[in-house]
């Protein structure tokens, strides 16, 4: 296998970024047209289509534009995330401490997902946008103030 360490902490794999979460914990939820998980308050996942969420073997679909229905993903807040994928196809899976499995399938006609991160001024940055159709944007640039 393949792998590449980015300056931004990300790393590289054949068809996939793995990103830098460490055990980062899920510090703020936001429910607008949308659900947004931010990770330690510099990685913002913001989940714009249909998406999947649970154990393995007893996932429940959840649509962000439904906010009432997004009620039992709130006990995300302060949930502690082991590791997030991106696969270049357009998939995002991300997994929790407690072996919950949260993944977004690429979307025809929408951008599933956007995910930035927010580091400090002076280090790189990061924005991977699963774009219609299957397929993965990403840009990396240095954060100034």
């Amino acid at each position: 296998m393949t792998e590449r360490v980015e300056p931004t902490g990300l790393i590289e794999q054949t068809g996939k970024w793995l990103l830098p979460v460490g055990d980062g914990v899920v510090t703020q939820l936001r429910i607008d047209f949308a659900f947004t998980l931010i990770v330690e308050s510099w990685i913002e996942i913001r989940i714009e289509t249909e998406f999947s969420y649970g154990a393995p073997g007893a996932e429940s679909r959840f649509a962000p534009s439904t906010s009432t229905g997004l009620a039992p993903l709130l006990d995300r807040h302060q949930a502690q995330i082991t590791a997030a994928e991106i696969r270049k196809d357009g998939r995002l899976t991300l997994t929790f401490a407690d072996d919950a499995v949260l993944v977004v399938e690429p979307d025809d006609q929408y951008e599933a997902f956007t995910v930035t991160s927010m580091p400090p001024p002076g280090f790189r940055g990061f924005r991977f946008v699963a774009v219609p159709g299957r397929g993965l944007a990403h840009w990396v640039a240095e954060h100034r103030q």
